[in-house]
């Protein structure tokens, strides 16, 4: 099967997508790898005045349903962190969630700071890390701009849910 007709590379198409014009809006200019399947983030953003450049990478991803986060693969987040630390760029994530409607992030410097959040009478420790994911509280995160209709159906329909987000059981 090619890469581009993975459901999950399609709806994270759509995420990227949705990232570019609120890049390209906020005056910013995206410049993006050639589309030849996996690549180390989405887009090297410089601004027109060339005074910040930075990292942004997109998940197409709600947050999870029980707990008030949402998170990275470990690996992604060790290879964000490489470019962070070698060349000092900071790195945007992006999260569009289907379920909100909404698109949400912030710097992974931000996102990586210490928190407790205390959440139906448990205290979480933010950052956090469960079975290959590194999670990072909704309340770190800046909401940048609402899913239009036509593409919160798409990403809907290409959504590839697991029961892992939707499950009460954890180890916390």
């Amino acid at each position: 099967m090619d890469w581009q007709e993975l459901t999950t590379v399609k709806k994270g198409n759509v995420g990227e997508e949705l990232v570019n014009r609120y890049l390209i809006e906020h005056g910013f200019i995206p410049y993006s790898p050639a589309p030849v399947g996996a690549h180390p983030f989405d887009k090297l953003c410089a601004s027109r005045d060339k005074k910040t450049i930075f990292v942004a990478d997109s998940k197409a991803k709600p947050a999870r349903t029980w707990y008030p986060d949402t998170g990275i693969d470990i690996r992604h987040y060790n290879d964000y962190m490489l470019i962070h630390d070698k060349y000092r760029l900071d790195i945007f994530l992006f999260f569009v969630d289907e379920d909100t409607g909404t698109i949400y992030g912030n710097f992974l410097r931000i996102l990586d700071k210490p928190r407790e959040i205390l959440h139906k009478g448990k205290t979480l420790q933010y950052p956090m890390e469960y079975k290959g994911i590194r999670y990072f509280p909704l309340v770190a995160m800046e909401t940048v701009g609402e899913i239009p209709n036509a593409e919160l159906m798409l990403l809907r329909q290409f959504s590839t849910r697991k029961s892992c987000y939707s499950e009460q059981s954890h180890a916390f």
